[in-house]
């Protein structure tokens, strides 16, 4: 590789030290192990690496080569450079990315210039934090705070994605080859060594001849399917909806508690509709590539299952602002109650003030130092007030109410439901409803027949209430034009 550039090391961010190793899987679909590990700690190893590529391309030709590293260092390019075009400048910053940026990166054509045009993207997968553990046996970490909710950055799994394509391999131009860039944490190496390899080489597709548009977008929804699942998180933002709504029913906590622990689910909800639009973008830009393909290709399944994703991605857009709407129905709820809880106080408050009111204006007349009133006049009229005040406060309300149910006749506005004005089973229409082109003679027939079940048919006009008599007077011989 003497024809191979080479740059000058950069310093490491912290936690990433020059010998710091990195973990990297090479696999192949037809390898018994389904990949091969290696540490490499600096580019040293890039010849280690090389063979390591070259034994699986040499075993298992023409067949998709998948390459997993979990970190980053300044040598990467080095040892990248090793087997591979000189793609490798931008697929270690690619890496650098996907480390310590905080954006995410659309899938998009790498490079115009060459022969080849590789595919890369750097993507937020979103899943329930607790589903990365259990999925591959581990117990997920304990919460220091009580009640604490998980932050946004647990939800995330991020990948970056660098598909080179045919013809990027030094040992063999016809070898499509895929880089997948994880961040070096337990749960990514728990992922990418029990789950990942096995999940995508699971499918007999993966070996399918593709072109560039093509394997991006099958890498993109694979590791979509495996590692992202709205319907957990809707699942899990119902449980402590209908948590919030038990311990707003139930009082079980402080207000401002429930209040800002709800505040935090909403904002998490915002938080999370930014992942799932982009989600949603980057499979219609994706499947924009389906007119570059040759029309043989355009009925690959593959170009269903984008639909698919996106059909149900807008669905899982819809529940979230149903969920959303339903986190701050119960807010207002919370601020009504409480309203409604000083409103009952000001009440309490009031009765109290108009019950002893008057016996402190009595109070305040006897104790004119002019008056020289005996002190049992005072108890001789302060109790006939108390008296008064009593009924006043009691009955009051109540001729209130009782005055404004025979005033305004609450009652009377009440709406009764009719049989005619539903369908009942079995039926297509409403008994009331005349179809058009109905005859006025098959009108009053079917009229007839429900009176004659016991149901009273009201005219719904004069006109009909008048051929209704006609008919009826018809019948006895007692009708007169």
């Amino acid at each position: 590789m003497a024809g191979r550039r080479r740059h000058a090391r950069r310093r490491s961010p912290p936690g990433y030290g020059y010998d710091a190793p990195i973990t990297i899987r090479i696999g192949s679909r037809r390898s018994a192990n389904r990949y091969h590990e290696m540490q490499a700690t600096g580019p040293r190893d890039a010849g280690r690496f090389a063979r390591l590529v070259d034994d699986q391309v040499r075993m298992h030709p023409d067949d998709p080569l998948m390459i997993s590293i979990n970190g980053h260092q300044n040598w990467l390019s080095e040892l990248l450079g090793a087997c591979f075009e000189d793609y490798w400048e931008g697929i270690s910053e690619l890496s650098r990315e996907l480390q310590f940026a905080g954006t995410a990166q659309f899938p998009e054509k790498a490079s115009m210039s060459g022969q080849y045009v590789p595919w890369t993207f750097i993507t937020d997968q979103i899943n329930v934090p607790e589903v990365y553990y259990w999925s591959v046996g581990m117990e997920p970490p304990e919460s220091d705070e009580e009640r604490s909710m998980p932050v946004i950055e647990q939800y995330r799994m991020r990948v970056g994605v660098w598909s080179l394509g045919r013809g990027a391999c030094r040992f063999d131009r016809g070898v499509s080859t895929t880089l997948i860039f994880t961040r070096n944490t337990p749960v990514a190496e728990h992922v990418v060594g029990e789950i990942m390899f096995p999940y995508l080489y699971a499918n007999q597709d993966l070996s399918q001849p593709r072109g560039d548009e093509e394997g991006v977008c099958f890498i993109f929804i694979r590791l979509y399917w495996l590692l992202t699942d709205w319907q957990n998180i809707l699942r899990a933002l119902i449980t402590r909806l209908d948590e919030a709504e038990i311990n707003s029913h139930g009082q079980q906590f402080p207000v401002k508690l429930r209040t800002r622990t709800m505040h935090i689910e909403v904002d998490r909800i915002y938080e999370l509709k930014d992942y799932l639009r982009f989600h949603s973008r980057s499979f219609k830009k994706l499947k924009k590539l389906q007119t570059d393909v040759p029309v043989s290709e355009q009925k690959d399944p593959l170009w269903d299952d984008m639909d698919d994703s996106i059909d149900d991605l807008e669905q899982f857009d819809s529940k979230l602002d149903s969920l959303k709407e339903r986190f701050n129905n119960l807010l207002d709820l919370e601020f009504n109650i409480q309203n409604a809880e000083q409103s009952d106080d000001s009440s309490f408050l009031t009765t109290v003030a108009t019950l002893f009111l008057p016996i402190s204006f009595l109070a305040s007349v006897f104790g004119i130092t002019t008056i020289t009133w005996p002190a049992i006049y005072y108890l001789y009229v302060a109790l006939p007030i108390l008296v008064l005040s009593c009924i006043f406060v009691f009955v009051y309300p109540i001729t209130v109410r009782r005055y404004q149910k025979a005033r305004y006749g609450l009652e009377s506005t009440k709406i009764t439901l009719r049989p005619r004005d539903f369908t009942m089973l079995g039926k297509e229409l409403p008994d009331g409803v005349d179809l058009p082109g109905e005859s006025r003679t098959s009108r009053l027939k079917n009229r007839a027949q429900r009176h004659s079940v016991g149901e009273k048919a009201a005219p719904r006009s004069r006109s009909r209430a008048r051929s209704q008599s006609r008919l009826r007077g018809e019948k006895d011989g007692s009708y007169s034009a």
